[in-house]
């Protein structure tokens, strides 16, 4: 079993293939401390509060659980997908940015088809495909723009793909959303028009609001991994990863078409980010409101960073970052302000950031216990 997991989950690329699962949990458990040091200093209960947080988080068992666990899994479905959005480009060594352009082009391509006509009278075993494939293509387009400009006119992808955030942003939400595509004036409806029924995706636990996101975002890690770990477009984009950021030519000395290989792999990266702007739409607004909720794009670099960039790293972070935003609200009944989940995040970010000392305490942890053990033997011996 131990190679199995080993084989599936992290491959057979270092000794100690469990820090990369490690590491993570202690990031985790040390902001925790650290939030709960910040709580005390306030005068507030860190005990209430984490138990406020948690209780509504859906992770456990508990009042209103059902609606919780659906609304945890809502969210995560998301930040699964805009946390691979930066995953995707990340193992190609790529540092993309664009996730919330990623996730507001999956938006407004997902209400677009599932308003506008003929789309919106195909019947729904198509049309729900339809769209999906369309928001891919979308997202994954405007994914290539940076990978484009990256590979062909050496621009970083950093400025690109930050630049473009903006232009999605003003592109769709002050003409798109407010012009061409803004519902007829006697409808009374600001932003976009409602999608059809066939454009919404199915509940799979009534009468909660969770729909089939959360199953098409784990199908989509499944051919992620596939991608990744078992085919040659896959190991040549993890061999520039490898490679790349630290300036090495051995891609382009072992045959590998660098420039190719940097524009598919942002196209893949935009494509599945747009999938989260997708859930919004089809299973939560149902059409493009006049502002949209942002932030699921930035989230995303932390639910990849978390994760390590493997995809079943990033489900697990996103679970946990949809778990913290779906408790949110519920610390404020311990008088502490809904955005502290967010402050987890970030201090959960910044030990992974120190990730290569926390190893370093770990090792010297395991090496100081093995040493004792040794000792102990040595004296039982004589």
């Amino acid at each position: 079993m131990k190679d199995v997991l080993k084989r599936v989950v992290f491959g057979k690329r270092e000794k100690y293939w469990w820090m990369n699962a490690l590491v993570p949990l202690v990031s985790i458990l040390l902001a925790f401390i650290v939030g709960a040091i910040f709580i005390k200093i306030t005068g507030r209960s860190p005990v209430v509060a984490y138990k406020l947080l948690f209780g509504a988080s859906g992770l456990f068992p508990g009042p209103y659980w059902k609606s919780h666990f659906a609304e945890m899994l809502i969210a995560s479905s998301m930040y699964i997908a805009t946390g691979f959005g930066f995953a995707i480009a990340a193992k190609g060594g790529l540092f993309n940015i664009g996730a919330e352009g990623h996730f507001i082009v999956g938006g407004i391509a997902a209400a677009y088809l599932g308003y506008a006509k003929p789309f919106a009278g195909l019947p729904k075993f198509i049309h729900l495909p339809l769209i999906i494939v369309g928001v891919m293509l979308a997202g994954g387009i405007w994914g290539a723009i940076a990978g484009y400009l990256k590979a062909k006119r050496g621009i970083h992808e950093v400025i690109t793909t930050i630049m473009l955030n903006w232009i999605a942003l003003y592109l769709i939400e002050a003409w798109l959303v407010i012009g061409p595509m803004e519902a007829a004036v006697e409808t009374g409806i600001s932003g976009t028009p409602y999608i059809s029924l066939s454009a919404k995706l199915p509940k799979i636990l009534p009468p909660t609001r969770l729909n089939i996101s959360i199953i098409i975002i784990l199908a989509v890690t499944f051919l992620i991994w596939y991608l990744f770990y078992k085919t040659t477009f896959g190991y040549e984009i993890r061999t520039m990863g490898h490679t790349l950021i630290f300036g090495m030519e051995a891609p382009k000395a072992a045959g590998i078409n660098v420039e190719r290989r940097t524009i598919q792999t942002m196209f893949i990266a935009g494509a599945v980010a747009a999938l989260g702007g997708a859930f919004m739409v089809l299973g939560v607004l149902f059409q493009y409101p006049p502002i949209f909720e942002g932030g699921y794009g930035f989230d995303g670099i932390a639910v990849a960073l978390i994760g390590q960039n493997e995809p079943l790293g990033v489900v697990l972070a996103g679970i946990l970052i949809g778990a913290l935003r779906t408790g949110a609200t519920t610390v404020q009944l311990a008088h502490i302000p809904k955005t502290f989940p967010s402050i987890i995040e970030g201090f959960t970010v910044g030990f992974i950031a120190l990730q290569m000392l926390i190893r370093y305490w770990i090792m010297k942890l395991i090496q100081g216990r093995k040493k004792s053990v040794q000792t102990e033997m040595g004296e039982d011996a004589k």
